[in-house]
């Protein structure tokens, strides 16, 4: 089973945010952030063709980046999770996985820093503590045997992308 982990894009400043008077949960992906998702979108669609399910934070700016991947990948569901929002702790998406996602082989995640790469290094070394740092429109792949056995130091670590290297 594939879980590709896929942070939101540019999102607008947090600053200008309080500015306008717009909660966190409600910032929006800026111009550079709409482009950078599509074309990270269309490099992992020719890396991946197709998914099962997109797993969303409920939060604005990832599901606008959701819907970028959903428009690109042709997937047949979105779904959200409130299990992806930045505090949440690793265990909670794996046991939202192992409920809501129990045909999916191949699933899409867009969420958010610090839970994405905290939910990977929980997954690949059992540790809560990040060694990973995904930056924004960021790709990366865990492979596991099976969403029941979704747990810490259960994943292995299929490939990742950094935007920079491919958007120059």
């Amino acid at each position: 089973m594939k879980l590709i982990l896929f942070r939101h894009g540019v999102a607008l400043d947090r600053d200008l945010a309080i500015l306008q008077k717009i909660e966190d949960a409600n910032r929006p992906l800026t111009e550079r952030g709409r482009e950078r998702s599509l074309k990270m979108a269309k490099h992992l669609k020719s890396w991946e063709d197709g998914v099962d399910l997109i797993v969303t934070s409920p939060l604005v700016r990832a599901k606008q980046t959701a819907d970028i991947l959903f428009h690109v990948m042709k997937s047949a569901d979105v779904s959200v999770s409130s299990e992806l929002v930045p505090s949440a702790p690793p265990q909670a998406f794996a046991q939202w996985l192992k409920t809501h996602a129990k045909t999916a082989v191949k699933i899409l995640v867009v969420g958010h820093e610090p839970q994405m790469s905290q939910f990977a290094s929980w997954a690949l070394a059992g540790s809560e503590d990040s060694f990973l740092n995904l930056k924004k429109s960021g790709i990366l792949c865990l492979e596991f045997q099976s969403l029941a056995e979704i747990s810490r130091e259960s994943a292995i670590l299929a490939w990742s992308i950094q935007p920079k290297l491919l958007l120059k």
